[in-house]
């Protein structure tokens, strides 16, 4: 290959590139004040609303970036992602921050981005100080971070998932990392962070209440907007503004306003039935609503006493049709009562239950012969009846998921009067204990909160509901007053009466077992009182001083007995010595201290006597 031949190919090549030229300009020309529309590219990312201005807002500092990368954006964003973990291992700080900083100009629109690095600095970085202060500035700028991804994707499809993680990074890193305390009062008095909008000491300011506006905006994004949430639960997302708002009940009452904790466990409540209306998509496309499942139960009922009453006899004598079929052990392990079959017959019973058990479709069979004109009528029904018990049982598992019940419950009985006074208790023994040393009256005002939450478990459980249920939060929130009571106690040289009320939290919650060894104690005492109650009747006791007496009496009159048959009668200022000794002995008997006593006196005197017989 010749010089001239290698420079006559390059000018082919040149000449190409200058007419794809042409072609390229004409799809990927932008849009402009003259040409609105632009390009054939342009156009596609408008309708498809995947253009910035479609996304959310245009950073002019970002466009520049990605423009003087000249189509080499991923290779840029690969080695700044690079350089971030390395300056995170070496804990450069300020060239992290920086290089975040890049990143988020050449990827304004990638979500997962957001996500990971918001969580990098929240949660990662901010434990690598330790001042608290450092520590909530660096969750502070991951948050921060967050609500920057939100302002550049406003109207991105999948903004709730921002939304979401900014609702909990606020809630739960503030809220519940172990120092929650200084946390939320350094997020109260962030004035950067709430600006002049929300005044000092204003609930506005509260991390749960702003956890709960964030919650409540993703929800609107997803139902009002039409944007998507992603692999993200629904129940988990729709049920976060009522959790947030229950998690501010419980963090001003930990802080003593329990008025006003009261007030807002109402509200949770309302929150809580508001998650309930809401239309959760099951993963087979039907509409669940969680707080329905009564309503739902009693169409099922409805449903199923419509279709019988087509033909009133007819399910019975099918089963009955069926019963004969069974074998003789089957009937048998059937009609036994159920605590009195062997393993054997239990299996049996289940096998026969089945084997009798007639479905919705063999009923609607039958009766299609033997009431040819009802058969359309109990097909819709038996349709309609498959239909709902199917909504019944999904709508059952999804509120187990959520453990709706029990948050329904919690709601409703930390505004009680009786819960109130109770976590009242709670917090003034604390109070007494750890800030005035004052254990007498801490440990009187725990027993009295103890006494309060007895109370409460019991009227509820008389109601059917259970407050220590295992799947709750109930017990373990009771298992640390307990353990707070108990420090009280060992103060003194003390342990865990018997009569303590809540011996069953201890129980049923103590999974770290702390107080194993005081509860193996309380059950050996218990034992042994039940083995001392059970004990024969006919058992030989300690006699009193009064049946002391008693015998010496006897033993008296029996050697009286013995004197006369030898001697005759015996003085009669004699005899009424004795009689006046043993009466004496009897009363004195009854009083505590001399019975021991005037009892040895009597039995001496009653032994003299029957010697000298």
């Amino acid at each position: 290959m010749n010089k001239q031949s290698s420079f006559n190919r390059k000018l082919i090549y040149l000449g190409l590139i200058i007419v794809l030229l042409f072609p390229l300009y004409g799809l990927s020309r932008p849009a402009t004040l003259v040409d609105k529309e632009g390009g054939k590219l342009s156009k596609m990312r408008v309708d498809n609303r995947l253009s910035q201005a479609n996304l959310g807002e245009i950073d002019p500092a970002s466009e520049t970036m990605k423009l003087l990368t000249l189509g080499l954006r991923g290779v840029a964003v690969n080695l700044l992602w690079g350089q971030a973990d390395e300056y995170k291992k070496k804990e450069d700080w300020t060239n992290l921050t920086a290089t975040l900083e890049q990143l988020a100009r050449l990827q304004p629109n990638f979500i997962t981005f957001w996500k990971y690095q918001s969580w990098n600095v929240s949660y990662n970085v901010s434990v690598q100080f330790d001042d608290y202060r450092d520590r909530y500035y660096y969750v502070r700028e991951g948050i921060e971070f967050l609500k920057q991804g939100v302002e550049k994707n406003k109207e991105n499809p999948q903004i709730p998932q921002l939304l979401w993680d900014l609702g909990w990074f606020v809630g739960q890193k503030i809220g519940r990392a172990d120092e929650h305390v200084q946390y939320r009062r350094l997020f109260k008095a962030d004035d950067e962070f709430h600006g002049d909008d929300v005044p000092p000491g204003s609930d506005e300011r509260d991390n749960w209440l702003v956890s709960k506006k964030e919650y409540l905006d993703t929800v609107a994004s997803i139902r009002d907007r039409g944007k998507s949430i992603g692999k993200k639960s629904e129940k988990i997302v729709y049920s976060s503004p009522a959790k947030s708002q229950m998690s501010y009940a419980e963090a001003i009452e930990e802080e003593g306003q329990f008025e006003k904790g009261q007030a807002a466990w109402a509200i949770a409540a309302d929150d809580w039935r508001d998650f309930g209306d809401q239309p959760i998509e099951h993963s087979t496309g039907r509409i669940l609503f969680l707080g329905h499942e009564h309503d739902l139960a009693k169409e099922v009922e409805g449903l199923e006493k419509q279709l019988d009453n087509l033909a009133p006899s007819l399910r019975d004598r099918m089963v009955d049709e069926k019963r004969a079929k069974l074998s003789d052990a089957e009937r048998a392990a059937l009609d036994k009562p159920l605590e009195e079959r062997t393993t054997e017959e239990y299996q049996l019973a289940g096998v026969a239950a089945q084997a009798i058990a007639v479905t919705d479709a063999e009923f609607v069979d039958r009766l299609a012969k033997e009431k040819p004109a009802s058969r359309k009528q109990a097909s819709m029904l038996a349709d309609r009846l498959s239909d709902q018990r199917t909504n019944l049982i999904y709508t059952q598992r999804y509120k187990t998921d959520a453990n709706y019940n029990y948050w329904a419950l919690r709601a409703e009985f930390e505004q009680t009067d009786t819960a109130v006074d109770a976590r009242r208790k709670m917090f003034q023994a604390k109070q007494a204990y750890d800030d005035n040393q004052d254990d007498v009256t801490a440990k009187r005002l725990y027993e009295e909160g103890f006494q309060l939450w007895r109370q409460l478990v019991d009227n509820f459980r008389e109601q059917g509901h259970d407050l220590l249920d295992p799947d709750g939060v109930t017990g373990d929130d009771l298992l640390v007053f307990i353990e707070d009571y108990y420090r009280v106690l060992k103060a003194n040289n003390e342990e865990i009466p018997d009569d303590f009320p809540l011996w069953e939290v201890i129980e049923n919650f103590d999974a770290e077992m702390k107080f194993e060894e005081e509860l193996r104690e309380h059950q050996r005492r218990l034992q042994s009182t039940d083995d001392n109650a059970e004990s024969p009747a006919d058992e030989a006791e300690p006699s009193t001083p009064a049946e002391q007496v008693e015998q010496a009496e006897s033993n008296e009159a029996e050697s009286a007995d013995e004197g006369d048959a030898a001697d005759g009668e015996e003085p009669a200022d004699k005899a009424s010595d004795d009689n006046q000794e043993a009466s004496n002995g009897v009363s004195t008997a009854e009083s505590p201290g001399e019975g021991d006593e005037k009892t040895a006196i009597v039995a001496e005197e009653a032994t003299g006597d029957s010697d000298a017989g």
